[in-house]
């Protein structure tokens, strides 16, 4: 391990719980780490429940001036592949920007499109907020074969498939036409 980082700014170097050990030495490899809860559990304990709604959260956005992201009701390879690339477009664009202006963003580990909220109840993200508390988090929301979204009349999913634990802005300030974010997008000027 190098000497910048045994030494990020707002990281602890050791915990007592072998899960947030494990996921500070993530943070320290890699940049930040996802940590998925699915009815795959990797412990095999007796007491371990699995959730009603899969989901995933990163932990260390914060440290790259990004939010902490969640996404709820998809499998564990998927929300990982799903939180890191948002991770990676986040680095290029304003989150900001797409929470405010509610942006589509199209994700190549996903077929259809997604759009960020503010989470207002982050008590699932329980490895995030033993390490970074007062974190800001965002959810990945995804829309359903047909383009809507939970908040959309007609959204073709039932209510536990994607749990919602933030808030849709007003759209008051929403992109007509809606400005589509990609990996592949270059960065557009105002």
């Amino acid at each position: 391990m190098s000497d910048h980082a045994a030494a990020i700014r707002g990281l602890r170097r050791w915990h007592p719980n072998p899960l947030v050990q494990d996921t500070i030495n993530r943070i320290r490899v890699h940049g930040w780490a996802v940590t998925a809860i699915s009815e795959q559990c990797s412990c095999r304990s007796d007491e371990c429940h699995p959730p009603d709604c899969s989901f995933a959260y990163t932990s260390g956005m914060g440290l790259h001036s990004i939010p902490e992201l969640a996404v709820y009701g998809l499998d564990a390879w998927t929300s990982r592949e799903l939180l890191n690339e948002l991770g990676d477009i986040f680095h290029t664009y304003d989150w900001r920007d797409a929470v405010d202006r509610g942006v589509e963003i199209t994700v190549s580990s996903l077929e259809v499109p997604i759009r960020v909220v503010e989470m207002i109840d982050k008590d699932d993200l329980i490895v995030t907020n033993e390490l970074f508390p007062d974190a800001p988090a965002l959810q990945a929301v995804w829309a359903d074969d047909f383009g809507r979204f939970p908040w959309d009349e007609g959204y073709a999913r039932a209510e536990l498939d994607q749990k919602l634990a933030g808030v849709v802005g007003t759209g008051a300030e929403r992109v007509r036409p809606q400005r589509i974010i990609s990996r592949g997008t270059e960065r557009r000027r105002r």
